[in-house]
């Protein structure tokens, strides 16, 4: 049986775009025998922590990436007029995933929220921990080579080597069957060989079986506001983007083999596991000389209390020294300070509004309600 591991695959967390759901795609993949699955929505990482659990369920290793948009005309970026290009990106590494989360947020931070744009220039400084696959026929890369800028396609290689580091960067071969797949992977081939690069097959995956690109071809044309019939430049041509057998990519690559052995060797490194604890830690804050985090998190608790009561109570004052411990053993003393922080500007607003005495213990008039667990939490009420 061959073996083959699919590292470009999309579920409806690509919006619009992507026509199954994560339930279906590692549904299939287990029917077909995957060892192990990427999922690399369009721009986001909406989908990993679910599709990691269910791949782990169904025996699947899971890998978290995204198939990241460049902003069009910055470095490495923008080639030609077909619209902004794209990459795929895998996590490799905890640090891998930080990176892609920091490059994912930065896109959304500083373009339109509907069609976040990556600036390249971000590239260096994350790409540790990453492994980087050159993308589908929107990639800058295969780009360059179809305008006839094959200089200019092996300079651009050679800085992601650069960039990620020997090893970490994959020439990315699709053949869907569609007008130009095979020149395209005979121009990677070509680039590959002189540089060094290696290869590595994908299959581009929207939908999880054949009959599905119906529903992908509808959600294109809503998301161009067109009808099927106005929308046919902007669909795919063909039926052909589909989670395929490991048999099937070994048919469509039997002159590359070791494009799919690569798939293999990627899944071996991309081992990291979201669901195993990703050891988040809030920043500590500033805090007044002679304080940590959790002794200046219960001053101010203290300080509120005699506000409101005159003094503490022995079952008050026990309480807020199990909260204390609780917060501590959690390491969220940072976490309620940043809040205590943002409910002061709210309190600022409040006043500059007229809405509430300054003199007012924030505590008696909060600026907000709190919600979940916050409500019976002492230490939360005592900081507004």
């Amino acid at each position: 049986m061959a073996e083959y591991a699919e590292l470009h695959a999309h579920s409806n967390f690509s919006f619009q775009n992507g026509a199954s759901t994560i339930e279906e795609l590692v549904g299939r993949a287990a029917e077909l025998g995957y060892p192990a699955l990427a999922l690399t929505d369009h721009d986001n990482l909406c989908g990993a922590l679910r599709f990691a659990r269910k791949a782990k369920r169904a025996g699947i290793q899971p890998i978290t990436g995204a198939e990241v948009t460049l902003a069009a005309g910055a470095v490495g970026g923008g080639v030609g007029a077909a619209g902004p290009p794209h990459l795929t990106l895998l996590a490799a590494t905890p640090t891998g995933y930080r990176n892609l989360c920091n490059l994912l947020s930065l896109s959304h931070a500083f373009s339109d929220r509907r069609s976040p744009e990556m600036d390249p220039a971000l590239l260096p400084e994350h790409a540790e921990g990453l492994v980087l696959l050159t993308g589908c026929a929107d990639g800058p890369v295969p780009r360059l080579l179809a305008d006839g800028r094959h200089e200019e396609a092996a300079a651009l290689l050679r800085r992601y080597a650069e960039w990620f580091g020997e090893g970490n960067v994959y020439l990315e071969l699709q053949q869907n069957l569609v007008h130009g797949d095979t020149s395209r992977i005979k121009a990677l081939v070509a680039l590959g060989r002189e540089t060094g690069v290696p290869l590595v097959a994908t299959n581009n995956v929207h939908y999880h079986v054949r009959d599905r690109h119906r529903l992908q071809d509808c959600l294109v044309a809503i998301r161009h506001r067109k009808s099927l019939e106005e929308s046919h430049r902007e669909r795919r041509a063909n039926a052909e983007f589909y989670l395929k057998s490991p048999a099937q990519m070994a048919r469509l690559f039997r002159e590359l083999p070791e494009a799919l052995a690569a798939t293999m060797a990627i899944a071996e490194r991309c081992a990291f596991d979201p669901t195993g604890g990703l050891a988040y830690r809030f920043p500590d804050p500033p805090v007044p000389p002679g304080h940590t985090p959790i002794t200046y998190l219960d001053h101010l608790c203290r300080e509120a209390a005699r506000r409101r009561y005159g003094s503490l109570t022995p079952e008050a004052d026990a309480r807020l020294r199990e909260e204390m411990r609780r917060i501590e053993r959690h390491g969220l003393a940072g976490l309620l300070l940043m809040y205590h922080e943002i409910i002061g500007i709210a309190r600022e607003v409040q006043v500059d509004l007229g809405l509430v005495d300054p003199e007012t213990p924030i505590e008696s008039a909060p600026p907000g309600r709190g919600r979940g667990s916050s409500v019976a939490l002492l230490a939360a009420y005592r900081l507004g």
